[in-house]
């Protein structure tokens, strides 16, 4: 099988005529028809039913199509790539992370290097995240603390502190500070299993004998927020996270420092490619900037 009798079978299909491919393909009409016989020859096959002087697709033909129109999907995708990555400022990049805003001064500071570069920033919580890279949609992650996997490049951006938080008008919002074990039997809105906030506040009321009441499960940090501002019940926040917002009281824990690390994340396979490099060496750079601590 030869890539020249693919590509002439494949436009026959899609143009529904030889004589259509072949001006398609900047080729004589003769020519586009020895290289399908070829190649039905050479799987003693049939993949058109030529009529007069229109072709249809066999059963045979119909599947063959539908491979080679993923086939020549890639090799289109790859030629606008290679024709619009002249230089190391074209290209598209694709970032997950959790709570964008956190990667924003990066950006910045990316796109005044590489401005030709598309950016296209998704957002989940640390397990949505790890699934988008190793499924490749993502080319970056920005993630919170993880399980070590071996297929990952990561790289420690920053850490901050876990606080409670709470409405303006909750009974604790006269409070400094707040203590795990306040926590017993206390309503409490959590985030959603998967994130690492959830995961790293149970863990320690666990350590330290505090059972939470949880009232609310709820999808995401800005939920979270506005659970908390509607008075539903007690949060826990990363600190560096938390927007200015009048309606909530920010209080730190005093007898525990619960901290979530945030990487730099890629497939280990990529980690030298010229955008993720790029993109590494300028967020490392802006890396470390907040204190991290209320």
């Amino acid at each position: 099988m030869k890539y020249t009798q693919l590509r002439s079978f494949h436009h026959v299909a899609h143009a529904g005529s030889f004589t259509a491919a072949a001006k398609a393909l900047n080729v004589s009409q003769p020519t586009v028809t020895e290289q399908v016989r070829e190649l039905e020859a050479t799987y003693k096959i049939e993949l058109f039913i030529r009529y007069k002087r229109k072709v249809h697709l066999t059963s045979v033909g119909r599947s063959l199509y539908e491979i080679t129109q993923r086939l020549f999907g890639i090799v289109g995708e790859t030629e606008a790539f290679l024709k619009a990555a002249h230089d190391h400022g074209a290209g598209h990049l694709r970032i997950s992370s959790v709570m964008p805003f956190f990667i924003l001064e990066a950006l910045n500071v990316f796109r005044q290097q590489l401005p030709q570069v598309k950016i296209s920033v998704s957002a989940g919580n640390s397990a949505d995240i790890l699934k988008s890279l190793l499924n490749y949609d993502a080319d970056v992650g920005v993630l919170s603390d993880h399980d070590p996997d071996p297929r990952l490049y990561t790289k420690v951006h920053n850490s901050h502190s876990i606080v409670g938080i709470v409405s303006a008008d909750h009974p604790w919002a006269a409070r400094k500070s707040i203590k795990t074990t306040d926590l017993e039997d206390q309503p409490m809105v959590l985030r959603e299993v998967g994130s690492n906030t959830r995961r790293i506040i149970e863990s320690t009321l666990a350590k330290d004998g505090v059972t939470p009441k949880v009232v609310m499960e709820i999808e995401g940090g800005g939920a979270v927020l506005e659970a908390v501002a509607a008075g539903h019940g007690i949060g826990v926040y990363g600190f560096l996270s938390l927007p200015a917002d009048h309606r909530l009281k920010v209080l730190p824990f005093t007898n525990s420092d619960m901290r979530i690390n945030r990487y730099l994340a890629c497939l280990r396979e990529r980690r030298e490619e010229s955008l993720v490099k790029a993109f590494f060496d300028t967020a490392m750079l802006d890396a470390g900037t907040k204190p991290g601590t209320p």
